[in-house]
């Protein structure tokens, strides 16, 4: 019998009848004397473990990390208390993201034609597409998610095209006024979350009206009743989709003389043909950022493309030309076109002063739109807003830089 383990145990009977048989004392070993033994050698490692960091401090040495310390620094700026819009890749404090980070984009179809402008609410939009909906006019699909104005417009219809656009970003919701044939078909039955079918309010503006505009060219609507209608309908929460890749410096070539859109060079966009719906965008190096002009003045020069409510001119961190498949909807009565958004193609894209040839890549309907450089990595985008050109790709060489 081994009565110096501290696993024995014994009733004090037992020790009684043991002790009475043996012919001397026997000392059973004492739990509480074992204990102070242990907690005097926690105390001393403890107390040599704090000189050890002491010392390491004093000599300005190493710096001790947790492995969650190790990964906040592994993601740089996206950190815990970060949190990344996505669709434009901004970081944003995650108090002030509160409002916006569990919700899905909301997209709003915007007027280009010439009596339109200048719009409302662009240049708050986190991502904007910009292709022609008709005879050489372009069309802008706004998406909003950081911040979704107040006033937001003029709104115009929608074609089938733009609603694949929607599809791909979170099933976004979109407002616009009216539709195509096709576009009514598919937002009943892909289905689209239509906040214009859904019974989304907009009004007319009467100065615009009494200044002799056509009414199809006045409709407005409030970005934040946008949202609680959304909300009411069912659709509040967010939807994931695959985001693009971003990354944390810009790599500006300073040294250049000349950048692309800079010199009297600037990037010319011409749809369909030269006129007061080509799009011109001029580099600006010390803001890293791309100033948007819309068509031509009577002098030829072009003309700085506006918000109506900032008074600012647009400007965007990133600018995608992307070149598709453009077709006429053969027995159409109003010679509406289709444009091929699913499949792959080339596209251009234009950050921090240089244009990069890229290709486009889309699986289907509902999966998003990638691009890719020549060795097949996918673009890595600048934080902040991205402008896509969707042009015609029997246009190509009408896009000069």
């Amino acid at each position: 019998m081994d009565v110096s383990s501290e696993n024995f145990s014994v009733s004090p009977e037992q020790q009684a009848k043991f002790y009475a048989q043996s012919g001397s004392q026997v000392k059973l070993p004492n739990k509480f004397s074992n204990k102070k033994y242990i907690a005097f050698g926690v105390l001393a490692s403890l107390v040599l473990i704090t000189i050890f960091l002491f010392i390491l401090v004093k000599r300005g040495g190493s710096t001790i990390l947790s492995p969650i310390a190790d990964r906040v620094s592994d993601l740089g700026k996206s950190n815990a208390n970060m949190v990344t819009n996505p669709l434009n890749g901004e970081l944003v404090k995650d108090t002030d993201a509160a409002v916006w980070k569990d919700e899905r984009p909301i997209a709003v179809m915007i007027n280009n034609y010439t009596d339109a402008r200048p719009q409302s609410g662009l240049e708050k939009a986190d991502l904007v597409y910009e292709i022609v909906a008709e005879g050489g006019i372009t069309r802008f699909l706004a998406f909003f998610l950081s911040e979704v104005p107040d006033k937001i417009g003029p709104v115009r219809s929608t074609r089938e095209y733009y609603l694949v656009l929607v599809k791909e970003l979170g099933d976004a919701m979109i407002m616009h006024i009216g539709w195509s044939p096709q576009a009514l078909e598919a937002i009943e039955t892909w289905p689209v979350r239509s906040l214009g079918r859904g019974g989304a309010q907009f009004w007319r503006d009467q100065a615009r009206i009494d200044a002799g505009i056509a009414i199809e060219h006045t409709a407005y609507v409030n970005g934040p009743e946008l949202r609680e209608l959304g909300h009411e309908l069912g659709w509040e929460g967010e939807h994931s989709f695959v985001e693009w890749k971003f990354k944390d410096t810009e790599d500006v070539d300073k040294s250049q003389q000349c950048l692309v859109g800079e010199c009297d060079k600037p990037i010319t966009i011409d749809f369909w043909y030269e006129g007061d719906y080509s799009a011109i965008f001029k580099y600006d190096r010390n803001t890293n950022t791309y100033l948007r002009f819309t068509g031509y003045d009577t002098s030829g020069s072009p003309v700085p493309h506006i918000d109506q409510e900032s008074k600012q001119q647009i400007s965007v961190k990133n600018l995608i030309v992307q070149f598709v498949a453009e077709v006429a909807i053969g027995g159409d009565e109003k010679n509406r076109l289709e444009y091929e958004l699913v499949g792959s193609g080339e596209a251009i894209i234009f950050t921090d002063g240089k244009a990069t040839k890229a290709t486009w890549s889309k699986a289907g309907r509902d999966d998003r739109t990638l691009y890719y450089d020549s060795n097949g990595q996918e673009i890595l985008f600048n934080r902040g807003q991205i402008w896509v050109s969707i042009v015609p790709d029997r246009n190509i060489e009408q896009v000069v830089y």
